[in-house]
């Protein structure tokens, strides 16, 4: 054998074509052998698996399309904000509407795009504030404690298997529910504040920020928010 890979290929081919021999064992050590699942394919699972047809809160009744994620699961940097809105109901893909139009406008001044970053929220169904009135614009509201707490672990399961370098929290609702913490966006944000997600994974900063919508409302906040992102730039080109 040339090297460590022959010597796996042959072991694995040996297994697969003496397989009644040696029954469980040589089946588990064959599936041990197979080509590692990427990051998608483990994230896909997820999706399927675990969280599926979503109804153990009540937004899984009213929403038009569960809202999962999307971008690089490979990437070094995740955005995760409060929760889908009408559009994002609608398109099942975060960030979509104005606010996702103003985020993709951040990540471009600092040189990224959504094919290299991954975009999550803290819940993955639509929150409104009369669920009744499902058509209806500006019936958006922020998730409750109890809807956090039916969806975190699973924003939290997909922080793990991505384990990105740095997460950026958009707005309130998306830190205190990630951190655990009561303090409102205007004291934490531009701090990197270690998370443990995983006790076999090193702690990830998270750095909160403004939400997309709260610079719509209040354009002021955009110089706070710049300061921001140059900071994750610098935290980005110095891990690269």
């Amino acid at each position: 054998m040339n090297n460590i890979t022959d010597l796996v290929k042959s072991l694995k081919a040996y297994l697969e074509e003496n397989e009644g021999e040696f029954g469980y064992w040589g089946e588990a050590i064959v599936s041990k052998l197979q080509t590692p699942k990427s990051k998608i394919q483990i994230l896909q699972e997820f999706h399927q698996d675990n969280i599926g047809d979503c109804h153990r809160c009540p937004l899984g009744d009213t929403r038009i399309k569960l809202v999962f994620g999307v971008g690089n699961p490979e990437a070094q940097v995740m955005f995760i904000g409060e929760g889908p809105g009408y559009d994002e109901d609608r398109q099942g893909e975060p960030f979509v509407g104005k606010a996702g139009q103003l985020l993709d406008r951040i990540l471009a001044a600092i040189g990224l795009d959504r094919t290299q970053v991954y975009i999550a929220n803290v819940v993955k169904c639509h929150p409104m504030v009369d669920p009744k009135k499902q058509e209806q614009r500006g019936n958006d509201r922020p998730p409750n404690a109890a809807e956090i707490e039916k969806c975190l672990p699973f924003l939290k399961e997909q922080i793990r298997i991505i384990a990105p370098r740095i997460i950026v929290t958009l707005g309130s609702t998306a830190t205190q529910a990630l951190l655990q913490r009561q303090e409102g966006i205007s004291k934490l944000r531009g701090k990197l504040i270690p998370l443990i997600i995983a006790q076999d994974q090193a702690p990830i900063d998270v750095l909160p920020t403004y939400h997309p919508a709260a610079l719509l409302r209040d354009e002021s906040l955009k110089r706070v928010v710049w300061e921001d992102m140059k900071l994750l730039k610098r935290i980005l080109a110095n891990a690269g």
